[in-house]
């Protein structure tokens, strides 16, 4: 038994669909991969009066416990990789793969405390901060000569993907790269005496 025709005169049924149709749409234009960065300072020196051109990456390590081995290597190389992504696309610094101490480079170590991937469910359905993605650590600049120049902390989040939740759109090594994009803009940032945040 049929009870759509019943329930909804077709002239109805075709308003609803169009209007199902044009609220979509809407969702669809209006929202974005909603992802944010947070960066704070924690020390107070002065970049070198003569401004490193290289930066390498040294030792990253992820301390979240809820990671495999496996997936805390994976995570580590992702972020490596947004260092590397950020230094091609804005020219500021010189993306080096070694860490051996030379003239005019700067090392940029450091700890990524949590990785966490959020509840895609609520992402979806709740939207609004909830079941966030995000990823943040402590990150240190190391000097040609190894001596600790300054500390920040960096996090990035993602709020989900179309509208105010919406569908996935970002994996969470993504996001952990894209910390590494924020470190890289934050080191060239800081060598340029410019405020962090």
């Amino acid at each position: 038994m049929n009870i759509w025709p019943s329930a909804f005169g077709s002239s109805r049924c075709t308003r609803f669909a169009c209007l199902l149709s044009a609220l979509v749409g809407l969702v669809l234009v209006s929202g974005c991969a909603g992802t944010f960065k947070e960066v704070k300072p924690l020390s107070s020196s002065q970049p070198p009066a003569e401004r490193p051109k290289e930066i390498a990456v040294g030792d990253i390590r992820i301390t979240d416990a809820r990671l495999s081995a496996p997936e805390q290597v994976t995570m580590a190389y992702a972020f490596r990789l947004g260092v590397e992504k950020w230094c091609v696309a804005k020219k500021g610094l010189t993306y080096v793969g070694e860490t051996n101490s030379t003239v005019g480079r700067i090392v940029l170590s450091g700890i990524i405390q949590e990785v966490e991937k959020g509840s895609a469910a609520a992402r979806f359905w709740v939207g609004m901060g909830a079941g966030q993605a995000r990823v943040q650590g402590e990150f240190t600049l190391f000097g040609q000569d190894g001596s600790e120049l300054t500390r920040f902390s960096a996090r990035k989040s993602y709020l989900g993907g179309v509208g105010a939740g919406g569908w996935d759109m970002l994996e969470l090594k993504e996001l952990v790269s894209r910390l590494g994009e924020v470190a890289a803009e934050t080191t060239d940032k800081w060598l340029r005496g410019e405020k962090l945040k």
